[in-house]
């Protein structure tokens, strides 16, 4: 596990992108890099990378539209920023699950630290929860190495319940943007917690939720790229700027549509 105690926080830097005084929320945004600077980061070499073929994106494209046209049958009156608020819930408490458990070993000074970025982590999670009416949330506890390291597995489970109280509430659509969100978020965790000398992104599972959650190709395989002889700092500006143009894409599509659930496996985000 990584022991760099100096924790750099994404908020030292970064504007806050405002979106709607009635959600009342901001994602904090470092300065924007084109998204043609992640073009070497093809879908081809991805899917290589993951084991994924044409057939089986052909399939997940086709769940996606499924998924898309359930949720959107749904019809349920959705609060302004929906999609941002829940990939933003998901990620902030992925990112606090996976920097406390990173750190679990470290000495009692790192770990109250920990614990606290944790917790402010928690709360934003917290505030965005409240705006969709989900109750309240925390991070998954780690109580032993096997927790942390079954971090991704967990999430996958729905050991909180979130993602089944997303979907019930929301729809079937935002569970998977929540589960994204997590997934994103602990990677950004990693990374940033490292200095950007880890980077292990499930990029199997963002796949997945990416595409059913409707986000665009050029938006999740960034965040699904390994570092290739990449410096940390290179590693960080572009997991920053991969977030950032995730939540900008978000923000647009919930400005556009604010009352459509969903997106098709084809379109950006909405």
């Amino acid at each position: 596990m990584p022991t760099n105690s100096k924790f750099p926080r994404w908020s030292e830097g970064w504007r806050v992108l405002a979106y709607s005084a009635a959600l009342a929320l901001a994602f904090i945004a470092l300065q924007r890099l084109e998204l043609a600077l992640f073009s070497a980061f093809a879908t081809k070499d991805v899917l290589e990378r993951i084991g994924g073929t044409p057939t089986d994106g052909e399939e997940l494209a086709a769940e996606a539209r499924a998924l898309a046209a359930r949720s959107n049958a749904a019809a349920v009156p959705l609060p302004a920023g929906h999609r941002l608020a829940t990939f933003r819930l998901g990620y902030e408490i992925g990112y606090a699950s996976e920097l406390v458990g990173s750190f679990a070993t470290s000495d009692a000074a790192v770990r109250e630290k920990a614990a606290a970025i944790g917790a402010a982590h928690v709360a934003v999670a917290q505030a965005q929860a409240r705006a969709l009416g989900l109750g309240d949330v925390a991070a998954l506890p780690m109580r032993s190495a096997a927790d942390f390291f079954a971090l991704a597995e967990r999430v996958e489970k729905d050991e909180n319940g979130l993602g089944a109280r997303i979907e019930t509430r929301l729809t079937p659509v935002h569970r998977h943007l929540y589960l994204l969100g997590a997934h994103v978020g602990g990677e950004a965790a990693r990374v940033e917690g490292s200095g950007g000398k880890f980077a292990l992104p499930p990029a199997t599972l963002i796949r997945r939720h990416a595409t059913l959650a409707g986000v665009a190709p050029a938006l999740w395989q960034p965040l699904a790229a390994e570092a290739r002889g990449e410096t940390p700092e290179h590693v960080l500006a572009r997991y920053r700027s991969a977030v950032n143009s995730l939540a900008v894409a978000l923000v647009g599509g919930d400005a556009n549509n604010a009352s459509s659930p969903s997106a098709t496996a084809a379109d950006p985000p909405r």
